[in-house]
């Protein structure tokens, strides 16, 4: 097929109906991405439980000027190394005439989504890059695409916890490591560096599992020899070693028992003494949880070996993708200590592997994805946008009993034009996918990735009653395993110390934490 047939292929399907060219498409994912991590970053108090230890050891810090031991309510806080709090310090204090603390602590949050974004681009383009000509379209905007439409990138990723760091380095390593063969420098500083970010986001777990998988290359025949893949992990480890052996240096010398305690007691010791397979109950909730945060990642995951049968046989990246997945979800399930977070992790990967499939989805598995994003989506933005009207006119809102239990009765309406732009403009470009691009063509399921950057940006169009419904029922606490109820619970002593709650901007009722507790199956 010649240059100028592959460019009349991808710019219409077989049916006639419009796609995007791969510009088109780079640009579209690049507004979609803006949208998606900016939005929600400024503007709100804290609305989930486990961000207010972060944000608590962000203000110590900042207070004290300590960037190498973390502390919590006058003790250290050693769960973690610092990277990420120590990042949101450095950025408060940059921004502290501008924004709240907050604020500002969201910024990096955001800044690490970015950069995962950005190198789940990369990793999804060098997997798919040597069948370009097979018609798998531009490979990275799709892994971008598919990697914003999971719900637990929805969920987590712009929380203010460690967890967006150790993503960003975890999908900046195996950037590294599928580089490699190719250029053993280059890949090895950006394995290096995102195995050392990883490290220091949150500890020895994922760069663990970089490096086993990172050892098992060879014998999936990944790499052109055992040489250069022995030079590429040295060059890799060189780079890393910065970060791997500081920080720890200086906590040694600050104190060698604060040292034992991080290494033995936070670190080893958890996951050493509480490796166990689980029942085969617990499995199935580890199962259930994973394939509620992967949705719908995971369905054109293995549609992608389907469709491209000898891609695993002739692409490294796939190997490299469905290795890591493997040891990842072995690790999750053996871990105890893990958590529902801890398998975010694991979706660029799935994100990788779907991309492939994309432009070979079948139509009769387009239709009736296409529909449900659209029906479901539609629903979204009329309840969203159809709550906004009200509360902005002064209209008196349905006889739901369930929304009537949920607004507070004092509520006081807050017009944001930059909130209200923000959510327009996704809005319309959702409108516009929806109607622009038909099933069965495969550029149909752009709707599903532009439904949750929209629905993203008509959530935080009402951030003024999420905070006071924050305020008056607690936080959000953290699902457990196999738990997709939404639970309230106020921030006990342990969670935050009376100075942060006032910094935080989250105040406080009398009630006990049982009594706040609220669940919305």
């Amino acid at each position: 097929m010649t240059n100028a047939e592959n460019t009349s292929a991808d710019v219409k399907s077989a049916s006639g109906a419009p796609r995007p060219k791969g510009r088109s498409l780079v640009l579209l994912t690049f507004i979609l991405a803006i949208v998606f991590v900016g939005s929600g970053l400024v503007g709100h108090a804290p609305w989930k439980l486990h961000e207010v230890q972060s944000l608590e050891v962000v203000q110590a810090m900042a207070d004290s000027g300590d960037l190498v031991v973390p502390m919590q309510a006058g003790q250290p806080a050693l769960d973690t190394p610092p990277l990420y709090v120590d990042t949101a310090t450095l950025i408060t204090e940059r921004l502290a005439d501008d924004v709240p603390q907050a604020d500002a602590a969201r910024v990096t949050s955001g800044l690490f989504l970015a950069v995962t974004l950005l190198f789940a681009g990369l990793l999804g383009r060098l997997t798919w890059k040597p069948v370009e000509s097979k018609g798998v379209g531009p490979a990275g905007s799709m892994t971008i695409l598919l990697l914003i439409g999971t719900l637990g990138l929805f969920w987590f990723g712009h929380d203010a916890v460690a967890d967006s760091a150790l993503l960003a380095g975890a999908t900046m390593g195996l950037y590294g490591l599928l580089l490699l063969p190719k250029r053993v420098l280059l890949g090895g500083l950006w394995f290096g560096t995102g195995l050392g970010i990883a490290f220091m986001a949150k500890g020895l777990l994922w760069p663990a599992i970089l490096l086993i998988t990172a050892l098992a290359m060879p014998f999936l025949a990944t790499w052109g020899g055992l040489g250069r893949q022995i030079r590429g992990i040295f060059v890799g480890l060189l780079f890393a070693a910065p970060w791997l052996l500081f920080w720890p240096w200086l906590l040694h010398e600050r104190d060698p028992q604060l040292f034992d305690q991080w290494l033995w007691g936070n670190t080893l010791d958890v996951y050493l003494n509480n490796l166990a397979l689980g029942t085969p109950e617990e499995n199935l909730r580890w199962l259930w949880t994973g394939l509620l945060i992967a949705f719908p990642a995971w369905l054109l995951a293995p549609l992608a070996l389907l469709v491209r049968p000898f891609a695993f046989f002739g692409l490294p990246g796939v190997r490299l993708a469905l290795l890591v997945s493997l040891v990842g979800w072995v690790v999750m399930l053996v871990a105890e200590p893990a958590q529902p977070i801890d398998a975010l992790m694991l979706l660029v990967p799935l994100a990788v592997l779907g991309a492939g499939a994309v432009t070979r989805t079948p139509g009769i598995l387009v239709l009736p994805i296409k529909w449900v994003s659209a029906l479901l989506f539609a629903a979204v933005a009329i309840a969203l946008w159809g709550l906004w009207g009200y509360l902005r006119f002064g209209a008196q809102l349905p006889e739901i009993e369930q929304l009537n239990a949920f607004i507070p009765a004092d509520y006081s309406f807050i017009f944001q034009p930059g909130l209200y732009l923000v959510a327009a403009f996704a809005t319309v470009i959702w409108l516009w996918i929806v109607m622009r691009f038909r099933s069965p063509n495969p550029s149909a399921l752009l709707a599903w990735p532009a439904g949750v950057v929209m629905a993203w940006a008509l959530l935080t169009l009402h951030q003024p009653l999420m905070d006071q419904v924050i305020a008056e029922r607690g936080m959000i606490k953290e699902p457990v395993v196999g738990q997709i109820a939404l639970i309230f619970q106020q921030p006990t002593e342990a969670d935050a110390s009376p100075a942060a709650s006032q910094t935080l901007a989250a105040p406080a009722t009398e009630q006990s934490p049982a009594a706040q507790a609220v669940e919305t199956p």
